[in-house]
């Protein structure tokens, strides 16, 4: 042939087997593709409603004829029945530790009990009733004075009590009682519980408030100090919040309720003439610190006396 002239016989052999191999590749796919099928097996319908002695019988067991040429009624093996799944199960998803489109979703926390009130016992008004003081405010440091008192149920025998001090007391109604309140008691100043109740403290009253305010001071500064002889009076420079300076003598009005009562280095002795109240007042210096006792450094000094032929050239 034309194809293998001029070819040496290992060359033929190459040339035959690249025509054959394609050829019978082609076969063989051919043969997987369009060979004979295997056939389905007979399946039994497991839906078929079973005589009261079994399972009814196929189309080839009723027209097998008996020993009496009847036809024979055999049962069917169980083994031999094929249910029929019609319908698939339904999906369910894995756990959430293996299915990696399960999350984990962290549970509310549980709801917070709200805190539970103890019912309080309502408290029984106090026997006696305290509706007000007079006065219901003084001054520190003045003098002792009366305290009237007015409410209601009161009884003979009660006792007023200023700040837990049992006090002097006189009954004179039910709805009225008064006490002597000592200046020892009110000698600073702040509030004062004032209480009615008897002795034992079986039967009391309700609280008033006594206010113990701060007196009024002198708003004065004693800045310079004159002293005279024996027969006059000593001087004193006071100073007022402006700077301006005045000076005053013993009895002197400061103020316009301030008197003057005593002037030394140490300081000026005012007392209140609505109160009787004594205030102090020291000495300080031009820098606002107060002065030693003796000589006040900076106060108002007389000149001393020229001697005598002091100018005299010797």
């Amino acid at each position: 042939m034309p194809l293998f002239e001029g070819k040496t016989p290992a060359e033929r052999n190459k040339l035959i087997a690249a025509i054959a191999l394609p050829i019978l590749a082609l076969i063989l796919i051919f043969y997987m593709f369009s060979g004979p099928s295997k056939p389905a097996p007979a399946t039994t319908n497991a839906n078929t409603k079973g005589r009261p002695g079994g399972a009814r019988p196929t189309t080839a067991q009723q027209q097998a004829p008996g020993p009496a040429g009847a036809a024979a009624d055999a049962e069917v093996p169980a083994a031999d029945v094929v249910p029929i799944n019609c319908c698939p199960e339904p999906f369910v998803g894995g756990d959430a530790g293996r299915n990696i489109f399960a999350f984990y979703v962290k549970p509310p926390p549980p709801p917070t009990p709200a805190p539970t009130v103890p019912e309080q016992t309502p408290t029984p008004p106090p026997p006696y009733l305290l509706a007000g003081l007079m006065p219901q405010s003084v001054f520190a440091r003045t003098a002792g004075f009366t305290l009237q008192l007015t409410g209601d149920k009161f009884g003979p025998g009660v006792r007023v009590y200023v700040g837990g001090q049992e006090l002097p007391t006189q009954y004179k109604s039910m709805q009225q009682l008064s006490a002597n309140v000592p200046a020892a008691l009110i000698s600073s100043p702040g509030a004062r519980q004032v209480q009615v109740k008897t002795p034992d403290g079986k039967l009391y009253s309700n609280e008033a408030t006594l206010n113990v305010m701060q007196p009024p001071a002198p708003t004065y500064s004693f800045v310079g100090f004159l002293k005279r002889a024996k027969q006059s009076a000593n001087t004193a420079v006071l100073k007022d919040a402006k700077g301006e300076l005045y000076s005053v003598r013993q009895g002197d009005l400061v103020e316009g309720r301030f008197r003057v009562t005593d002037i030394s280095e140490k300081g000026v002795e005012v007392v209140d003439k609505d109160l009787n109240i004594k205030h102090t007042m020291p000495f300080v210096d031009a820098r606002g610190n107060p002065g030693a006792p003796g000589r006040a450094p900076g106060s108002i000094q007389p000149p001393p006396p020229a001697e005598e032929g002091g100018d005299d050239e010797p």
